[in-house]
């Protein structure tokens, strides 16, 4: 008689296609995540991540450009901790902020651009929107987990 095959999580595959996107062996991985080879060969076939470490994976997924992966991982993140109340606070507010955010960025842009202005008008029109950029930028990152610091070279 065949034993069943056990089914692998979401996040295991989650785990192998974000270590695949980026072009890394499981050792590279491992570094990267700073863990053992062992942990993300777990990860990948049996164990899900928790904790910590998933909130590492999302922002390995978010800094990679790897938004659906990123997904996957603030789900399972939000699912165990809890903070679904923060995350649909963060989801109104930026419907609401990154359009804004985005049209003051394309503004200055433009300005830099083709603006006729001097280059101290110029820089100085975008200290001014910056300054008005950040704050609600700050809002959005008040809700998202904070990133495990990284060693610098």
């Amino acid at each position: 008689m065949k034993k069943a095959k056990k089914t692998k999580a979401p996040l295991c595959d989650a785990v192998r296609k974000l270590r695949t996107a980026l072009g890394e062996s499981q050792q590279a991985f491992a570094y990267r995540m700073k863990t053992a080879i062992r942990t993300i060969a777990r990860y990948e076939a049996s164990t899900p991540p928790k904790g910590k470490a998933l909130a590492e994976l999302f922002w390995v997924a978010a800094d990679t450009g790897n938004a659906e992966l990123a997904n996957v991982f603030r789900g399972a993140l939000v699912g165990e901790i809890g903070v679904v109340g923060k995350f649909t606070q963060l989801g109104a507010l930026a419907s609401h902020t990154v359009p804004g955010i985005h049209a003051d960025l394309a503004v200055m842009l433009n300005d830099f651009k083709n603006g006729s202005d001097a280059p101290e008008v110029k820089i100085a029109k975008a200290i001014e929107r910056l300054e008005r950029i950040v704050p609600e930028m700050d809002k959005l990152n008040f809700y998202l987990p904070k990133p495990a610091a990284k060693e610098t070279e």
